[in-house]
């Protein structure tokens, strides 16, 4: 296959077109973002006062830009987001809730839980609209934390601004990544030991106090960064610093000792090896060009909750699906784990213990049964193209408005493969569902391990995200939610269409319960089970 290259120095060059046209109403929900005129522009930082309402009258219900702003009315601080992506005029925001004080306010927006820090994602480069969603909604289905969104039609300042998601930034909140919180005073003994993010992500502008040095070195060669994500780096006290490293130096050690023992302790034992497999499906099964190694988060809980290491919650997934030629995310067959392919960048924060990973047969005959069962669920085809052609559905007139008003289809405006770019929205989605279903069959034929020989399914706490079963999926007259594993006496179950209106709910006690969706309208809901201390959420297709 062939591979038209753009340089960097002709992508920041190249600008898109702003089509004016009249905007007036919505299917989705519109958020209406008003700041001053003084300013020229939404800044990179710092944030700035603005006011936002949002305008959402609910599922089926058209959104007037001159109704009420029923759903939030009030102060923001606002700033724009993102790194290469900066350079369109199509921005990427950071938002923060602010009340009249100017302080940080936590709200639920459209059905997600509250909270005060969001992202209004452009998903600028991605000319379905859908590569971020699908990613997202993939993960949760896999039993993880993924950020949740909702599609909206956004206006700034009187000027339409085209199809966003509304979604949340990944945080340490018990509704995002759910891990205790680790306060400055916690510097010793089961206090200290969490919880913890990390972040790997880009090196050349960080400073030395925003991340420790791993004993070992990265794919580029150089000593490997892991960042202080939370706490922040300029919150995280020295005593936190020294424990966490520690903790990492100890599963590195394992991970790339000849037999993946060090100090008494198999790295399996130091890590949710599902969570870790499923990351890495998820990647490769995109062949996120990002994958791996920026945007990448991993997350350790307090010792006496799970003293695990976990992968995730992913992020950043816009070149995905075979709409890049980096890192020949083109080429639907290869590994990307591997980081081999043509013109692969940032291996500096590329870690090698992937590779390593892939080499020990306790974690790829996990990694078999899982690819299995997924196969069986989320990853099945006909799953997969389901939930495109109801996201396609869903959006409607909104992603029509947003190329109108950024005319870049057929345009090459990132580094797109030949025969890219296609001239349509409906040829940009066909595509992706071409590859996906060229990736998948690759996948199938290439999967390492033997689910024969899995060890890590028997032991049951490793498999504590897959608490809950839900099936069928896509369901079309009844769904069965069981609850076996899910501990605690008192369970409430709830079931949300895509504007957050809750549309059936129920208090549980027993084990397993059926819902009739015979009478839903046909589309993606989100179901969410809660007890006292757990909440478990997955996305359930109707069809």
């Amino acid at each position: 296959m062939r591979i038209l290259f753009t340089s960097f120095a002709i992508l920041f060059s190249i600008d898109f077109y702003a089509q004016d046209q009249e905007f007036t109403e919505s299917h989705l929900p519109i958020i209406v973002i008003e700041y001053e005129n003084g300013i020229d522009e939404i800044p990179d930082e710092p944030r700035v006062l603005a006011e936002m309402g949002i305008i959402n009258n609910g599922e089926g219900e058209i959104n007037y830009l001159d109704d009420p702003h029923n759903e939030y009315s009030g102060n923001i601080g606002i700033e724009t987001r993102g790194n290469s992506t900066q350079m369109f005029e199509k921005k990427t925001y950071t938002i923060e809730l602010w009340d009249d004080n100017m302080e940080d306010q936590a709200l639920a927006l459209l059905g997600m839980a509250e909270e005060e820090d969001w992202i209004l994602h452009a998903m600028v480069i991605d000319k379905t609209q859908f590569r971020i969603p699908l990613s997202f909604d993939l993960a949760r289905e896999m039993g993880h934390y993924a950020s949740n969104y909702r599609f909206v039609e956004v206006v700034i300042n009187d000027e339409y601004r085209g199809l966003y998601i509304l979604t949340e930034k990944i945080k340490r909140d018990n509704n995002r990544v759910d891990i205790a919180k680790l306060d400055s005073e916690d510097l010793d003994g089961r206090a200290v030991t969490g919880g913890y993010i990390l972040r790997i992500d880009w090196t050349w502008d960080i400073d030395e106090d925003d991340y420790f040095n791993s004993n070992y070195d990265s794919q580029g060669g150089e000593s490997m960064k892991y960042q202080y994500y939370y706490p922040k780096a300029e919150n995280i006290q020295q005593n936190q610093k020294d424990y966490i490293k520690a903790w990492m130096d100890a599963f590195e050690d394992a991970v790339f000792s000849n037999d993946f023992f060090a100090n008494g302790n198999r790295y399996t034992e130091l890590i949710n090896v599902t969570s870790f497999t499923d990351f890495l499906i998820i990647n490769e099964v995109s062949k996120n060009s990002d994958g791996y190694k920026l945007s990448t988060y991993m997350h350790k809980d307090r010792v006496d909750s799970d003293n695990r290491l976990h992968a995730g919650p992913i992020w950043d997934f816009d070149q995905t699906y075979g709409m890049s030629a980096v890192c020949s995310n083109y080429d639907p067959t290869g590994w990307t784990y591997l980081q081999e392919q043509e013109w692969c960048e940032d291996l500096q924060s590329m870690p090698m213990f992937w590779q390593s990973m892939m080499s020990d047969t306790v974690f790829t005959n996990h990694l078999s049964c899982r690819w299995s069962t997924l196969r069986q669920g989320p990853l099945h085809i006909d799953s997969l193209f389901h939930r495109i052609d109801v996201m396609n559905t869903y959006v409607g007139e909104g992603v029509t408005r947003n190329f109108i008003k950024w005319d870049f289809q057929g345009e090459n405006i990132w580094i797109e493969p030949y025969p890219l770019p296609l001239e349509t929205h409906e040829e940009e989605v066909e595509y992706m569902k071409n590859w996906i279903q060229e990736r998948i069959a690759w996948l199938d034929l290439n999967m390492p391990g033997n689910c024969m020989n899995d060890v890590i399914a028997k032991i049951p706490e490793q498999e504590e995200n897959l608490c809950c079963r839900v099936f069928p999926n896509p369901a079309a007259n009844k769904l069965t939610v069981d609850l076996e594993n899910f501990n605690g006496v008192n369970k409430t179950i709830k079931l949300y269409e895509t504007s957050g209106k809750i549309i059936f709910e129920k208090e549980l006690i027993s084990s397993q319960t059926t819902i009739d969706v015979s009478g839903f309208a046909t589309g993606i809901y989100s179901l969410e089970i809660a007890n006292e201390e757990n909440v478990f959420r997955s996305q359930v297709i109707i069809d």
